[in-house]
């Protein structure tokens, strides 16, 4: 969880009318999710004082992304094409791929080049990475290609 900006006030010797905070929160268990959000919620609410009124809003943007079957099930094909596991870790993003992930739909996320230091000024990616990864999505996408093309071939030849 992270305060990422904090507003308000008029000068530095006067009591604040207005105070703003931006939170964000990723999550990598549905359940963690659902303890966080209850944490904010009670925190926020816990105590009253006089004049002062808090406004929780916003939401969540994207869902979580856990493993599950049909992921494994992606993951074991790939590795099959790669003649190698897939390096995979959790990391609680909150990209496009959580929408998709939690439609039901096996999904994998990152695939580009490892590094560090993600979305701050010091990120950086390996150079030879970059090498790595084009050649593990050429093998994935000529592989699947191919079946592709073997399987219209022959629902074309049945066809005919």
């Amino acid at each position: 969880m992270n305060v990422g900006k904090i507003s308000g006030g008029l000068s530095t010797n006067t009591i604040s009318p207005k105070a703003n905070m931006m939170v964000e929160a990723r999550f990598k268990t549905l359940k963690e999710q659902q303890r966080l959000l209850k944490g904010i919620e009670n925190i926020c609410f816990a105590m009253e004082i006089t004049g002062v009124q808090i406004n929780v809003n916003g939401g969540l943007q994207r869902g979580v992304m856990s493993p599950d079957a049909l992921q494994q099930q992606l993951l074991d094909e790939i590795a099959m094409i790669l003649d190698e596991p897939l390096k995979t870790e959790q990391r609680g993003g909150v990209s496009d791929a959580n929408v998709v992930s939690a439609a039901g739909v096996p999904t994998l996320d990152g695939f580009g080049p490892y590094g560090d230091g993600d979305h701050t000024i010091h990120e950086r990616a390996l150079k030879s990475s970059f090498e790595l990864r084009i050649k593990q999505v050429t093998q994935i996408l000529s592989a699947w290609s191919f079946s592709t093309q073997s399987q219209a071939q022959q629902l074309y030849s049945e066809v005919v």
